[in-house]
């Protein structure tokens, strides 16, 4: 969780009540989630197709989904994760108006071939937004 105070230009201080946590994921459509033409299965990461609600109006593009487990497999909220949330809360929006999806669907955990890998999985972006473009 982030700091609950604040401090506003000129020394004014506040408390702020955002509390992270994990967002509902949306699964991954079964024709999709066993894809491995970019390599990045061999990471031993899972595909994240999305987080939030698959219906908002707002969609946030991420590069990818960094770390949802911790080594154990815990939950956690990582640092991006508890960045938007909190900027969200600041800006008086909530998980029911953002949907937050990805380029890489899958989270690197060692060095890739970035182009190649991009050019791989940009076709699951494609085809995600083509199925959530009535709600945009």
């Amino acid at each position: 969780m982030l700091s609950n105070t604040y401090e506003l230009k000129g020394g004014i201080k506040g408390v702020s009540t955002f509390q992270d946590y994990l967002w509902p994921e949306e699964p991954t459509p079964l024709e999709q989630i066993n894809c491995c033409e970019c390599g990045l299965n061999k990471h031993g990461s899972r595909m994240i197709w999305g987080e939030g609600n698959p219906e908002a109006p707002i969609v946030v593009l991420l590069d990818n989904p960094v770390a949802r487990e911790d080594r154990e497999g815990s939950p956690i909220v990582c640092g991006t994760r508890q960045t938007l949330q909190n900027v969200i809360h600041q800006v008086g929006l909530d998980v029911t108006n953002l949907y937050v999806t990805y380029v890489l669907k899958r989270r690197p955990v060692r060095a890739y071939d970035k182009p190649t890998v991009r050019k791989s999985c940009i076709r699951h972006l494609y085809f995600q937004l083509e199925v959530k473009s009535h709600y945009l």
